[in-house]
């Protein structure tokens, strides 16, 4: 572990919970970011494959989408959880405030990252931090230190 944490850190990365959405959406969200596009679309796009992988698994049919701009905001219209939804960028912040934001830039997203850039797959990355197949299961952040 290259970086170092305090005790009282140590405890609040412990008791931070992440699930296989909030790594499907990192993990999209890096590799379109890799593809050239923007942080905005990654973003985005990060959430649309975790709702699109969910539907799967439920036995639904995959959908199309395409990226819309409403007003000053783009986004993905989709239907999920038989409704209309409209992602936005804002949908992916929430993963970012559920970690905390301090978190997320220092465990979460480089851990991914590093992952990412040494070729694993999502469901490696799933592996490596100790996430089973159950939908609904979480780990603790603290799982994601070795790979910093």
């Amino acid at each position: 572990m290259s970086k170092t944490f305090t005790s009282k850190e140590l405890e609040e990365i412990k008791a931070i919970n992440v699930g296989k959405w909030d790594i499907i959406s990192e993990y999209h969200r890096i590799d379109w970011l890799k593809a050239g596009h923007n942080e905005e679309e990654s973003k985005i796009h990060g959430i649309v494959i975790a709702i699109v992988g969910y539907q799967a698994r439920l036995g639904k049919e995959a959908q199309k989408y395409k990226l819309e701009q409403k007003g000053k905001e783009k986004g993905i219209s989709i239907t999920h959880r038989e409704k209309e939804q409209w992602i936005s960028v804002k949908e992916f912040d929430k993963i970012i405030n559920k970690i905390s934001e301090k978190y997320y830039y220092k465990i979460f997203s480089p851990a991914i990252g590093s992952l990412y850039e040494k070729g694993y797959s999502y469901d490696e990355v799933k592996k490596a931090v100790g996430i089973p197949s159950k939908i609904g299961v979480k780990v603790s952040l603290d799982k994601f230190l070795p790979f910093l």
